[in-house]
């Protein structure tokens, strides 16, 4: 007691001030360190893989005997990418039962392992029209004398996985004696957190839809460097006028990007045309609690 009667008043109000200000830089750093994780958890930016993926390949083969006499080979090939795990707290089952709902476009009845044999399966039976497969003995003898030969692909990669929202992209391909004749790119994509397809309603509202529309409509005029639907059908775009906000869209860090079917938006030669609007432009047509205020 009698050291502290001794001690110098300004030492001591000193090393009071002191203790507060560590004690007030301590309760802030766990504020701010609070507030970050709660961030993280609820679904804002954190640049962490919103899902781990596992890859399947399958594939079949079979040949056919024309009405001409000649032979046909059918292979039918898949390599897919599907979720095996996600965020602490979310099953991976429902978003595998989403994935093959949508992403494999499977019965509700099928699990995920027969939803992906199912993709190699219907790409066999597109041929069915052809004629009756030969035996399983002749298979092996045809090969020698096949003089057509289709071989359908089916790729499937998250091409965005970040935020808590992933994006598949599908991609098929037929080539009808190794020349491509056919290539279509789809894309689906799921709020992990949620554990639902992500649809135009949970990006925009309805009334705002139609300006969608329309900033799709000026955009693909800018990157074709084109002043008016005339000089878009010399390029090949003969259905401008009819252009939709549609469901085949997918996330990218600055913008969203919409992608058209072969002859949906413009001729085959065209390919399938992409219309890439920025988040920003989007900003006013946007939903509450619009799943592109998580990424842009």
């Amino acid at each position: 007691m009698y050291y502290l009667s001794e001690m110098n008043y300004n030492q001591l109000n000193e090393i009071v001030m002191k203790t507060k200000v560590s004690t007030l830089v301590i309760l802030l750093f766990a504020s701010v360190l609070f507030c970050s994780c709660g961030k993280t958890k609820s679904g804002h930016k954190d640049g962490k893989p919103a899902i781990v993926v596992g890859t399947e390949q399958l594939n079949d083969n079979s040949a056919f005997t024309m009405s001409n006499g000649e032979r046909c080979t059918i292979v039918a090939e898949a390599t897919i990418d599907y979720p095996v795990s996600a965020g602490e707290g979310v099953r991976v089952d429902s978003l595998q039962r989403l994935f093959a709902a949508y992403v494999l476009e499977s019965g509700d009845t099928l699990s995920l392992q027969e939803a992906m044999r199912q993709v190699v399966s219907n790409s066999m039976h597109q041929y069915d029209f052809m004629d009756e497969p030969v035996s399983e003995n002749e298979v092996d003898e045809a090969d020698d004398q096949t003089t057509l030969k289709y071989v359908t692909s089916t790729r499937v990669t998250p091409i965005y996985n970040k935020n808590g929202v992933v994006t598949f992209e599908r991609v098929d391909v037929v080539k009808k004696n190794d020349k491509v004749t056919s290539v279509t790119h789809r894309y689906y994509s799921f709020d992990v957190e949620t554990q639902t397809y992500i649809d135009l309603p949970n990006l925009f509202r309805d009334d705002a839809v139609a300006d969608v529309c329309q900033l799709l409509k000026q955009q693909l005029l800018k990157q074709n460097n084109a002043k008016g639907n005339e000089q878009l059908n010399d390029l090949g775009y003969f259905n401008v006028e009819n252009l939709t906000v549609t469901r085949n869209f997918y996330f990218e860090d600055n913008g969203l990007t919409w992608s058209y079917l072969p002859n949906e938006l413009a001729v085959e030669a065209v390919g399938e045309p992409k219309i890439t609007v920025s988040y920003g432009d989007l900003s006013s047509c946007l939903c509450d609690g619009s799943i592109i205020e998580r990424v842009k």
